[in-house]
């Protein structure tokens, strides 16, 4: 099983928002439950909302009084008569805490204090809850995180936000008690691979330089008489793509449930389907010819204890095969992704290069570890 902290490390990678692992010292948390982690992290982040203040915006109050102070509603006082008794109805703009996101934060904080948290992170998100100012009780659903809008403003919502969509999504009723209990979702490989992907691309993006990334569309390398007919092949996109000048390599990124496959009881192989969707990606760039005709391809697995690192040359393209064990301290996952970029630039011969940046960056504060990293360390 994944340790919860690195979990916690990808959601703030593939979330694209580093802010969040200043939020919580893994150390600190009291169990390895993700729900736990993800409890603490919710309760740190809105403390920390309520001390900066929480966002306001202005909503339409309908009241009554003497002496209007907004739009007449003509309707509502004749229809309650409200000039017999010296009244006037109007609806007034005030600005008010009771907006949509502080209501899915409240939301949130309310029913993972009923889950099956650890009794601390329980304890923090009611003090939280006992803070947090009064706003109307709503039924969260997933299509309310699509209505929430976001600005410059109030950016720091983002990862409360994700946090609370993340947790919505595996709290699950128990009965009529009014209790839930939390889905730990690191057995679902489909889940976790898309997280994965997410996580790979951004930490690339944010922790080397030497190429750009990006998710590209691969074109067929097709002729046919019928133009329309090419509306049927299926799309070709790439996980991750790294372009530099004279070089291309395209990432395959998976999470498999098991990390090879074994046919008949013999030997275990690398998955067959895996290997040819990345040889159909580089075999159909060499259409575009200059560095796409020489791309080098890489297989990235994510595995639970189990190491591989495999090259070849196929077809005339260099192919690795690498998995990051996951179960590993951040510290040296972190390193096995930057030794993977590591060899794929001395397959161009820039190994130079990144080793200059590594060794450089590695007397910045931000990549001094301890024993036991933190989130705090990064």
């Amino acid at each position: 099983m994944i340790p919860a902290a690195n979990i916690y490390y990808l959601l703030c990678y593939a979330w694209d928002w580093m802010e969040g692992q200043a939020l919580v010292d893994v150390d600190a948390v009291p169990s390895d439950n993700v729900q736990d982690l993800l409890g603490l992290a919710l309760a740190e982040g809105t403390s920390r909302l309520l001390r900066l203040g929480i966002d306001r915006a202005y909503i339409a109050v309908q009241e009554e009084g003497r002496t209007p102070r907004g739009k007449i509603a003509i309707g509502e006082c004749v229809n309650r008569c409200l000039h017999e008794r010296g009244l006037v109805a109007y609806v007034a703009d005030e600005l008010s805490p009771d907006v949509l996101h502080n209501q899915l934060l409240a939301a949130t904080i309310g029913r993972l204090a009923r889950a099956n948290v650890d009794p601390r992170v329980t304890w923090k998100l009611r003090q939280v809850a006992r803070r947090f100012p009064l706003v109307s009780a709503i039924e969260p659903a997933p299509t309310l995180f699509r209505r929430v809008q976001l600005h410059r403003h109030n950016a720091s919502y983002r990862f409360l936000l994700n946090l609370c969509e993340l947790i919505l999504g595996h709290l699950l009723p128990e009965g009529r008690t009014g209790a839930f209990r939390f889905h730990d979702f690191r057995a679902n490989a489909q889940e976790m691979g898309l997280l994965f992907q997410e996580f790979v691309r951004n930490f690339l993006t944010r922790e080397q330089h030497h190429f750009s990334v990006t998710a590209e569309t691969v074109p067929w390398d097709v002729a046919t008489e019928e133009p329309s007919q090419l509306q049927w092949l299926p799309r070709m996109q790439t996980d991750v793509s790294l372009v530099a000048p004279g070089r291309k390599v395209v990432i395959e990124v998976k999470y498999p449930a098991n990390l090879f496959q074994t046919a008949f009881g013999g030997n275990p192989k690398l998955h067959s389907a895996h290997l040819y969707q990345l040889l159909s990606y580089l075999k159909n760039l060499e259409a575009r010819g200059g560095t796409h005709a020489t791309a080098t391809g890489v297989l990235l697995y994510a595995s639970a204890g189990q190491p591989l690192d495999l090259r070849y040359k196929i077809a005339g393209h260099g192919v690795l095969v690498r998995a990051v064990d996951l179960t590993r301290h951040w510290q040296e996952i972190r390193h096995d992704l930057l030794a993977l970029i590591a060899d794929v630039m001395h397959q161009g011969g820039d190994q130079r290069e990144l080793l200059t940046r590594v060794r450089s960056s590695a007397h910045t504060p931000r990549l001094l570890y301890g024993c036991r990293p933190t989130i705090r360390d990064i």
